[in-house]
């Protein structure tokens, strides 16, 4: 036996197997490799990129229901475009500009109060806690806050060419990001055509319904969020004013915007804000802010929220989470916004073109039919059973009220 291969009738010797398919193995083992690394070198080149790509994709997604409605009226749909994409910007610029004076003038005036805080809990540590502080030691050894600011002063000149240049790639970002939403706007009708016509006639009627859901599914996201946000803003608004705390329309906006965009935490980091802006103010009036954002939580969930949402994010809380988290591991915060939009996307194309079977009863579940049932025969009883306690009070009652004076019913 020969390890370098067979004699064959002719004569020549034939190579044994490995000596065939080794070197194509590894031919092929490193083609494989080649590909690989090229094409990880190019993804992690282009993340940028395509992050903003997805982020052109998914706004014009939810604007494209507005642009195709102004093209209706007879709207140039460049023009349409333009003017929903300006409306956003401004919406934007809006936001920003209020949260921006806000915090400009809440840390300044934290700056300014610090010394009475400190004189504050001083003495509020003495009488409750019996802890005597040195106040004038304290000031002393903080030393002058216009002195500190100052030795800081350098450091902050120093990062002020690093946040310029973050500033500057923002701004290119946002450019990118505005060029790429408008094109896809203007040019819906032939990105759409250029697309089908790659496709075979069976795959168009496909792609076209998967395109409609997406669009559907993120524009009644965005509306219906953006309209909640609205109604949250204008009421929280009037219980500002009323309660007297400072900048009371970025607080409104705030937690407006944050409560309906940010997915689960969102209720919570927009109703923190303005409890310790009245907690600066009054601790009374952070009392009742917690009241007015609680109470409005309770009517936007059980009657706003149903009705705004409606056939528009048929999704699952526990959906909803498990998706806003996977979202902020990929790509973070924008990714947690992205996430619910696209989870009720692939939910809705998942319910249409998957078949679905009569559900077989069981002993050991109880089906969701018999849950609502049960719920409902236990509520009518509990309501009979008010209603006669109700008819035994009213009797009672009538019967006192129609006994002769002196005498007692009986």
């Amino acid at each position: 036996m020969t390890t370098e291969g067979t004699v064959g009738e002719t004569g020549e010797r034939k190579k044994s197997w490995y000596a065939v398919w080794m070197p194509r193995l590894a031919m092929g083992l490193v083609v494989v490799l080649a590909v690989g690394f090229g094409v990880t070198w190019v993804f992690e080149s282009t993340t940028d990129f395509l992050l903003m790509l997805v982020v052109a994709v998914f706004l014009a997604f939810a604007m494209l229901p507005a642009v195709d409605a102004l093209s209706r009226r007879g709207w140039r749909r460049g023009a349409a475009a333009g003017f929903v994409m300006f409306v956003g910007v401004i919406i934007v610029i809006v936001f920003a500009f209020a949260i921006f004076n806000l915090l400009i003038g809440q840390v300044t005036q934290l700056v300014d109060r610090l010394p009475e805080y400190v004189d504050t809990v001083t003495v509020w540590l003495s009488d409750t806690m019996s802890v005597e502080v040195d106040t004038a030691q304290l000031q002393e050894e903080l030393g002058d806050w216009d002195s500190i600011v100052r030795n800081y002063g350098d450091d902050v000149l120093s990062g002020a060419l690093g946040f310029t240049s973050t500033i500057v790639g923002f701004v290119f970002q946002m450019f990118t990001v505005g060029l790429f939403l408008f094109y896809i706007l203007a040019d819906a009708p032939k990105l759409r055509s250029a697309i089908m016509r790659m496709l075979p006639p069976e795959r168009q009627q496909t792609a076209d319904q998967i395109t409609t859901i997406s669009i559907d599914k993120v524009g009644g996201y965005v509306y219906s969020r953006g309209l909640l946000a609205l109604i949250s803003a204008g009421y929280h608004l009037v219980v500002f004013i009323a309660i007297g705390l400072p900048y009371p329309l970025a607080l409104a906006l705030w937690v407006g915007v944050v409560s309906q965009f940010i997915p689960t935490v969102g209720t919570y980091l927009a109703g923190a804000v303005p409890i310790i802006v009245a907690l600066i103010e009054d601790p009374i009036d952070a009392l009742w802010v917690l009241i007015a954002i609680v109470v409005y939580q309770q009517i936007e969930n059980y009657l706003i929220s149903p009705k705004v949402t409606a056939n528009t994010m048929d999704l699952h809380p526990a959906v909803a989470f498990g998706a806003a988290i996977v979202g902020a591991q990929l790509l973070g915060g924008l990714g947690a916004l992205l996430a619910i939009p696209v989870a009720a996307t692939l939910t809705a194309l998942i319910q249409t073109y998957s078949h679905r079977y009569d559900v077989i009863d069981s002993e050991s579940f109880e089906s969701p039919e018999q849950y609502e049932a049960r719920m409902a025969a236990k509520k009518a009883e509990r309501n009979k059973k008010k209603e006669g306690k109700e008819g035994r009070i009213r009797g009672s009652f009538s019967r006192s009220s129609d006994a002769p004076s002196g005498e007692a019913p009986t």
